[in-house]
């Protein structure tokens, strides 16, 4: 009988040990609470699933209307507006983008009175234009009411997959629709506690899970150590924008005296100005600048590149910033490139702008916080680390089980 009890205490403390180290996937949490018909929902954190998609961008879903009708949408950090394509935008004008809103299938749906017209144009080139609307949106099931968004009737060299539109995450005074961002809606609506949109983008780039962005906090158990914190500069308070007391490789400061960095989800790679970005490259032996590459041999002795802030050093190695590549021209060899790129946007002659985008976020679990107007960093945990620590306590908990089974026998 007291070994019945041993293997019992056994299992049942392995059981807790490995459900508390299991990293789970939360859902949205609600308490509904019905008082003279006047409906208060309270909701500590939203988070939903993200999907990498061939290490470019980051989506997830976003539904409008009632019955919803749901999207793959772009998280975008770097700009505020939200739009998704209409049923008025033909294959050959929204080229590129999958879904269309029918707003005549929902109930929820409400026109403005007075028609107005919406138009964005993107640092990378790409445009879309349309008209504005109000209806109800939600993400994993919980629900804005009356969000303003854009139906889009037409878009421009857009260059994305697998994808609809944009949820802008910025600040209400960056809207070119002047479009109150959904984050500000949940937090006014109280569905969330703090106006707080975070991103986790696993480091792991092949493991299917590709990210989860939460809405209201963080989720600790995707990070470790301290969340380092910048406080947006006064001089730009409209974008996600803080100060780099240097970027460092080597022996070279790409930006000496300090320098400014957006940190934009919806950026693939990340943007310095073009004489700085040079300067870096002129670190990789035989460095082809037409196309932006180089022989793979070489990685292993590049150095770390970090980013200070606040003191703190935020670095990543050169297997996080260098990437492989197929080069059809050379026989389908594989070379490596950078994700550190001089780019689109910026000033080439401004020494002080920089975007930090998901190459960067890719590694460091990034929360953005509205009322504080601040931005944190911490180190991000793999999705392959958390697949081994619960693979680690499974096989425990079997060879306990086995080992019992044995004893009784």
């Amino acid at each position: 009988m007291k070994l019945l009890l041993l293997i019992f205490c056994l299992l049942l403390l392995g059981s807790v040990y490995c459900l508390g180290n299991v990293k789970p996937q939360k859902r949205s949490f609600s308490v509904k609470i019905y008082r003279r018909s006047t409906k208060t929902i309270v909701n500590r954190v939203i988070t939903a699933n993200l999907t990498n998609h061939e290490n470019k961008y980051w989506i997830g879903d976003l539904c409008i209307g009632a019955p919803p009708q749901c999207f793959k949408m772009i998280f975008d950090t770097g700009s505020s507006d939200l739009w998704v394509p209409s049923t008025r935008c033909s294959t050959e004008d929204c080229a590129g983008l999958i879904g269309r809103f029918d707003s005549s299938k929902s109930s929820t749906f409400r026109r403005l009175r007075n028609h107005t017209n919406f138009e964005i144009m993107y640092g990378d080139g790409t445009s879309v234009s349309g008209f504005m609307s109000v209806d109800s949106v939600s993400i994993n099931g919980l629900t804005i009411e009356r969000q303003r968004f854009s139906e889009i009737t037409s878009a421009s060299n857009m260059n994305t997959a697998d994808t609809s539109g944009i949820c802008g995450l910025g600040f209400f005074s960056s809207s070119h629709g002047r479009i109150p961002p959904i984050i500000f809606n949940l937090w006014h609506q109280k569905l969330i506690d703090q106006p707080i949109v975070s991103f986790w983008l696993d480091p792991n780039l092949q493991h299917p899970r590709g990210g989860e962005i939460s809405f209201g906090g963080v989720n600790s158990k995707l990070f470790e150590g301290e969340m380092i914190y910048a406080n947006l500069t006064k001089r730009q308070r409209q974008d996600w924008q803080i100060h780099l007391d240097g970027i460092k490789i080597g022996g070279l400061d790409l930006c000496p005296g300090g320098c400014e960095a957006i940190i934009d989800s919806g950026t693939t790679m990340i943007i310095g100005p073009s004489l700085k970005v040079r300067h870096f490259r002129a670190w990789i032996p035989n460095y082809d600048e037409k196309e932006s590459t180089f022989n793979c041999s070489y990685r292993s002795s590049m150095p770390n590149i970090v980013f200070i802030v606040g003191g703190k050093s935020l670095i990543l190695t050169a297997a996080q910033y260098i990437r492989t590549t197929i080069d059809s021209k050379n026989n389908n060899d594989t070379v490596c490139y950078t994700t550190v790129q001089g780019g689109y946007g910026i000033n080439v002659y401004d020494a002080y702008q920089w975007i930090l985008g998901d190459a960067f976020m890719s590694y460091y679990y990034t929360t953005f916080d509205l009322d504080k107007k601040r931005i944190g960093f911490a180190k991000s945990i793999s999705n392959t680390a958390i697949d081994y620590g619960l693979e680690h306590c499974m096989r425990a908990l079997i060879f306990i089980t086995l080992t019992s089974i044995i004893i009784l026998r």
